[in-house]
Formats: C-alpha cells, structure tokens, sequence
C-alpha cells in the first residue's frame, strides 16, 4: 500500500531580527493567541513577525527572508531618494510591473545593463521577477 502525503498550503508566523530567522511557528488558530505571540514577540524579544502562507516552514523560512530583502530595498530606496514609503512601494510596483512585461529575453539583457549601480531598486525588482519565472539571473 502506497501512502502519498499531499502538502497543503498552510499559515506560519516567522520570527526574524535584522534579517536572521529565529524562529518558524504555526499561526495560532484564534485572534487572542495570535495578539499574545505578537505582543511576546515584538515588545518582549523585539522580533519581526512575517505571517506567511506555505506549505513547510523551509517554504516560510525563504518566504519570510524575501519579504524583509524586499522592505529593506524599498526602504533603502526611500532614503536615498528622500520619499515616504507609500511613494517608494509604488515606485517598486511600476519596477516589477516593468520587469514582468519584459519578457525572459528582455530580462536577460536588462541584467548585463549595468543596472545595479544606477538605479538598485529596479534592480532588484528584476532579479525577484527572475527568480519567481526560475530565469538565471548571472549575467
């Protein structure tokens, strides 16, 4: 008898500081659990939450790590640029919505660009549109 084990999407709360992992948890089934481990997490042990949906906490753990690349970009950008965050997210939304249109082969030559040292937000928008349609990203 062959068993197969299906994966099924579910929720995790990953707990991160400046960037490292500290932890991969289930999110609490009720509203009441979630606020406390929100509460504990961030006012006690000063940890990030990232509530994620994956189907393993490997999935949640990479998921997580590319949500705080992606917010440390955006921020970076709004200091450089000297913007709030609104207009900065919507500048890396117009960059993503501008790689996604490229195409593979339009990808591909933007990445040799020298693109990196001018402008890294839209940089970095194209390596993560790259990555999602599994394109090399090495120039």
């Amino acid at each position: 008898m062959s068993v197969t084990l299906e994966k099924a999407n579910r929720s995790f709360t990953v707990l991160m500081r400046d960037g490292t992992v500290h932890g991969v948890l289930l999110t609490p089934a009720t509203q009441e659990d979630r606020d406390l481990l929100y509460f504990d997490a961030y006012w006690g042990d000063c940890l990030d939450l990232h509530v994620v949906t994956a189907v393993d906490g490997f999935d949640a753990h990479t998921q997580a790590v590319a949500i705080h690349d992606r917010e440390t970009a955006i921020e970076d950008y709004m200091h450089r640029i000297g913007i709030n965050y609104e207009a900065a997210r919507t500048v890396y939304q117009d960059c993503r919505n501008w790689a996604r249109a490229l195409g593979a082969e339009g990808r591909a030559s933007w990445l040799a660009h020298g693109l990196k040292t001018y402008m890294p937000l839209k940089h970095f928008a194209l390596i993560e549109v790259m990555r999602e349609h599994r394109e090399s990203t090495i120039a």
